[in-house]
């Protein structure tokens, strides 16, 4: 009596992503009068409200100045 042979599936072990950077904790907003405490994922000293406003440049493709 003959077995069939074994045959395994599985995917590959892959490393774990890397883990997300960290500020220090206990950080308090640095704008005066405000009490708000900071997420150490947040790198910034000041809180959403205080944090000056930024705009940022919208990636994609530009068109020539034909097509415009």
């Amino acid at each position: 009596m003959m077995e069939d042979p074994l045959s395994l599936r599985g995917a590959p072990v892959r490393p774990l992503p890397r883990a997300n950077r960290t500020w220090g904790t206990g950080r308090v907003c640095a704008e005066e009068g405000c009490t708000t405490k900071l997420s150490i994922y947040n790198k910034s000293p000041r809180c959403w409200q205080h944090e000056p406003v930024r705009y940022y440049l919208v990636r994609g493709k530009r068109r020539s100045k034909k097509a415009a």
